[in-house]
């Protein structure tokens, strides 16, 4: 099963780069209009009126919805790198406790995967919401996609991981 520890690896390292990514990058919104064009991130916008270099300024108050954003995807990234902290112990040999190391890095990667969830559900919700002018052409950029694209390889590294702990050689006590 030392393939699938392999894969849960590599899911959990591209899902903590992508959601590192889609966190400090700003284009998670682009609106398209007459004036020019426009990106928004979690931290900063940036207006782009015509053939004039684009401005970015920082987001001063900011939402709600963001802020809940923003906090949720922080914890993710925080579970995503005691995961990796997991996943790398589970290819050295010791004993953990009643809880073994793969059993807690599974448990991590759906957590972070939970996390990811909440927020891009919260952030997807209240942009959905928000009233636009119909000369505007608003949509979702690949930060956004970036994130979304990290809830299902966070749950695939727990599922990977989790099948190699159940199918690995172990004392019956350690189980669960």
């Amino acid at each position: 099963m030392l393939c699938c520890r392999i894969l849960s690896v590599l899911m959990a390292s591209m899902s903590i780069s992508l959601l590192l990514m889609g966190l400090s990058t700003d284009y998670w919104k682009v609106s398209f209009g007459p004036g020019g064009t426009s990106h928004s991130g979690l931290w900063q916008y940036c207006i782009n009126p015509g053939l004039i270099q684009s401005q970015c300024f920082a987001v001063q108050n900011a939402f709600g919805y963001i802020i809940a954003t923003r906090v949720f995807l922080i914890m993710a990234s925080l579970v995503a790198l005691a995961l990796h902290v997991f996943l790398i112990a589970t290819f050295m040999p010791s004993m953990c406790g009643i809880l073994g190391k793969p059993l807690i890095a599974s448990i991590a990667a759906y957590v972070a995967g939970l996390f990811t969830l909440i927020a891009l559900a919260v952030y997807t919700a209240e942009t959905w919401k928000e009233k636009t002018s119909p000369q505007l052409q608003v949509s979702f950029a690949w930060s956004f996609y970036s994130g979304w694209i990290t809830f299902p390889l966070f749950l695939l590294a727990g599922i990977f991981n989790h099948v190699a702990s159940l199918n690995a050689p172990s004392a019956a006590y350690e189980r669960i």
